[in-house]
């Protein structure tokens, strides 16, 4: 795959005009992934953990399509809505994700598409 797109079933459809996955050469670009559910495209419940959880799963399934795992991840970025959950966040980040961790931005925002709690996003580097 030298330069193409991705959308599985995987993972949650996209509710836009864009792919789950933007692949150039040895480089793939995964969209924002929110707490969604892939089955039933509804958030999973609980709150923030669960989203952040599921939202990482998303992203594994995705990565999963294009032949990549968490750990061929190289950059991450993570938007979440409430300062509070901050601790929460690089807890469960830690888990998910292996030495060396990827390079992360992270940062809060007023609001995410239809309430969710937190999005992540990352870039990978094609085994």
């Amino acid at each position: 795959m030298a330069d193409s797109t991705v959308t599985t079933e995987a993972a949650p459809e996209p509710r836009g005009p864009y792919p789950h996955v933007r692949i150039d050469g040895d480089h793939v670009w995964v969209t924002g992934q929110i707490g969604r559910d892939p089955a039933s495209g509804d958030f999973v419940t609980g709150g923030f953990e669960p989203e952040f959880h599921q939202a990482i799963t998303n992203l594994a399934e995705i990565l999963g399509e294009v032949g990549c795992t968490l750990a061929d991840v190289v950059h991450t970025c993570v938007q979440f809505i409430n300062e509070d959950d901050l601790d929460s966040m690089n807890r469960i980040y830690g888990e998910r994700f292996a030495v060396p961790f990827p390079a992360r931005t992270s940062f809060g925002v007023a609001f995410l598409w239809k309430g969710a709690k937190v999005q992540i996003d990352c870039v990978a580097r094609r085994p």
